[in-house]
């Protein structure tokens, strides 16, 4: 199964490639087109990476080349949302003025029928929450979707985004500014850790009656920015913005001697993954549940530190081999129009047919030898996730002309 979705992803890039002669470059290997497509094939990635880490899949060994490639395609994400602010903001005038109606509308109107679709589905199978925690949920201040993280950050970097671009008049002092925002949110998320440690005594949670006698709300990853996963690849936002800056001296440097710059950056890349494995393995950002009474928070910052060059590395190089090789095909060009909606709505899927994996509590593990009940998984998730993502992204596009009064 895994050689075979492998084959079809391959097959998404490598079809309507378009390759550059010897000495040429494609010129178009950073348009919004191109980049839609490649958002689209790293949106199945996602996919895939998030069934390669159920139990069943690590037990059987499936899709694990997608198991650790989760940061690298929301990096992509990342990189392409601050490069397609900059040049909006350059290439359309007025653009700054209807920003917060128009830009993020289009990731909060998509979030807030991804929170109700989750509700109803929680309410139907029997979810005991308190009327709190549903208040909490449905306002989105805590995530009833744990994908979901990603529409908050995204809303976070755009608004400070343009209170920089707009406020500012310097455009030096603006970056500055952006890139202290976002270097403040990876500080801070990793010394908020996964939980509520501050509350109650110290390190309560490793108490024999630590967790059964806590409140809900102290309980990992119950609040924004409990993981690591909300900040480990938003450095590749600033690149972004960055690049699309300076985009015209960035791209003719890496003409020049260009194979070699691949070759190096492609080494980049792979001592990258093998050190940020080794701290992640060894370190641990959890390492607040460790047997030592300490939050970790040095190893924790040696994790983000390695992974962040290892993501970025790993976005410059897929860029780079674009400059040579970039795809364009109907399908990848689909799939890039609702990759928002992919993104959200797939994990309402691993849910519901967790069973078929022994995915949920109470039902009987997966056995090695027989995986026709992971095939099915896979086909409904991710055929699924294309479906349903296509419903949602219609009846988001309504609601988003309707709210902003576009035709």
């Amino acid at each position: 199964m895994s050689y075979v979705i492998y084959a079809l992803v391959m097959g998404l890039v490598l079809w309507g490639v378009k390759f550059a002669g010897k000495n040429q470059f494609n010129n178009d290997f950073m348009s919004l087109e191109v980049t839609k497509c490649l958002q689209g094939i790293c949106a199945v990635c996602i996919i895939c990476h998030h069934m390669s880490q159920t139990g069943a899949f690590q037990q059987t060994g499936e899709l694990s080349l997608f198991h650790d490639m989760g940061v690298c395609f929301v990096g992509i994400f990342f990189f392409c949302s601050g490069y397609g602010l900059i040049k909006s903001m350059q290439t359309k005038p007025g653009y700054m003025n209807t920003f917060l109606k128009k830009r993020l509308l289009t990731v909060l109107i998509p979030f807030y029928t991804m929170t109700v679709a989750f509700a109803v589905y929680d309410n139907v199978v029997g979810t005991h929450m308190t009327a709190l925690q549903w208040i909490l949920s449905l306002s989105g201040l805590i995530l009833i979707n744990s994908h979901s993280w990603y529409i908050v950050v995204i809303a976070l970097l755009y608004l400070a985004f343009y209170f920089c671009f707009t406020k500012i008049k310097s455009e030096k002092k603006a970056f500055t500014v952006m890139g202290i925002f976002i270097l403040a949110q990876m500080i801070l998320g990793v010394i908020w850790g996964h939980l509520a440690w501050w509350a109650g005594k110290p390190f309560w949670w490793q108490a024999p009656d630590g967790f059964s006698t806590a409140k809900w709300w102290m309980m990992p990853c119950t609040w924004w920015f409990q993981g690591e996963w909300w900040i480990n690849s938003t450095a590749l936002f600033f690149a972004g913005l960055i690049f699309a800056r300076f985009e015209q001296p960035v791209v003719g440097w890496l003409k020049q001697n260009y194979w070699i710059k691949l070759v190096v950056l492609a080494v980049v890349v792979v001592a990258g993954e093998i050190v940020s494995q080794k701290a992640l393995n060894g370190l641990s950002y959890w390492s607040e549940f460790g047997t030592e009474r300490s939050l970790g928070i040095g190893k924790k910052y040696i994790c983000l530190i390695t992974q962040t060059v290892y993501v970025t590395a790993f976005v410059c190089f897929v860029f780079m081999v674009m400059m040579k090789m970039r795809s364009i095909n109907p399908v990848t060009k689909f799939l890039g129009k609702i990759v928002l909606e992919i993104y959200l709505m797939h994990n309402l899927l691993l849910m519901r047919f967790g069973f078929l994996i022994g995915n949920i509590p109470g039902a009987s593990p997966i056995v090695a030898d027989n995986r026709s009940n992971l095939i099915l998984f896979a086909a409904i998730v991710i055929c699924g996730a294309i479906v349903i993502g296509t419903v949602f992204n219609f009846l988001n596009h309504k609601l988003i002309k309707l709210v902003t009064n576009r035709k």
